[in-house]
């Protein structure tokens, strides 16, 4: 039978198995907050292939600490290397952004934290061995005080909305994890194939009137930029050149568009005859001739 926890003095092996019984050694020594750890990384962002190397099928407590704050946060894993890679996963990250050592790394970057292994233990003692951490250290950005508990911990509707208001504007632009970055072919059709018929979520379900309305008003009043407006019309386009006719030189080219609109609207004349006069070949009023290459 254990004694209470936090009485307990750490040892590098302050657990033995004799005849499948745990012992533990003890001391009733005032410890201080001050831990030695096994493993110290300074730069957890330029040491990361270290720290995931170290650790490949290892288990125990590792520690986060906030260089500009100095504060901390422990936590367990049964296997190091695993945990560490989500760590240094950005959209990971974002997706449990309710956890603070999530939200503290994205705001300060990895280069801010230092990380340690406090001890590696076999995966039975975890709890009991992050817990005597807890109790130690008193480490700030664990939220819940019992090792473990967070499994179904929810919080409340305006701790949510504060955790959101405090990281708008953040993560953008050159600080996004995908910023600069293009999906490969292979990589876009396996996206395809997660989301293709009953994997998709609205795989055979259609709008009802209501959500309709709701997307029809929301669409009302929205005004593109003409950058956007371009950006449309050439994916959707039929693009049309315009050539003049010229005594000395025949034909010439005066204007490339996007879109039989634009060249339509170019002469202020009807998408319909632009496209007629495409199909026909004829030259327009004997001056103007369309061409769709």
């Amino acid at each position: 039978m254990y004694v209470p926890i936090q009485k307990c003095f750490k040892f590098n092996n302050n657990i033995i198995k004799y005849n499948r019984i745990h012992l533990r050694f003890y001391s009733i020594i005032p410890y201080s907050s001050n831990v030695d750890s096994v493993k110290f990384y300074e730069d957890a962002y330029s040491m990361k292939k270290l720290i995931i190397n170290d650790n490949k099928a290892k288990s125990g407590i590792y520690k986060w600490t906030n260089k500009i704050t100095n504060d901390i946060y422990v936590g367990q894993s049964g296997d190091l290397a695993k945990r560490f890679i989500r760590y240094f996963n950005l959209s990971y990250l974002k997706n449990r952004e309710s956890l603070v050592i999530s939200r503290a790394l994205i705001k300060y970057g990895y280069s801010n934290f230092t990380l340690e292994i406090l001890e590696y233990c076999d995966i039975t003692n975890l709890t009991e061995i992050e817990q005597y951490y807890i109790d130690k250290l008193n480490p700030k950005y664990n939220i819940l005080k019992l090792a473990s508990s967070s499994l179904g911990y929810k919080h409340s509707e305006e701790t949510k909305i504060k955790i959101s208001k405090s990281l708008k504007g953040i993560y953008v632009k050159e600080k996004s994890a995908l910023y600069g970055r293009t999906h490969t072919e292979e990589t876009k059709a396996l996206m395809v194939l997660k989301k293709y018929k009953e994997n998709n979520p609205l795989f055979g379900k259609t709008h009802n009137e209501k959500t309709k309305e709701l997307i029809r008003q929301k669409a009302l009043g929205r005004i593109h930029s003409e950058e956007t407006l371009l950006k449309m019309s050439t994916s959707k386009g039929y693009p049309v050149n315009i050539y003049e006719k010229c005594d000395s030189q025949g034909f010439k080219l005066i204007g490339s568009f996007v879109s039989i609109r634009r060249a339509a609207k170019f002469l202020e004349i009807s998408g319909s005859t632009v496209k007629k006069y495409i199909n026909s070949g004829e030259i327009f009023k004997e001056r103007y001739k369309f061409s769709s290459k």
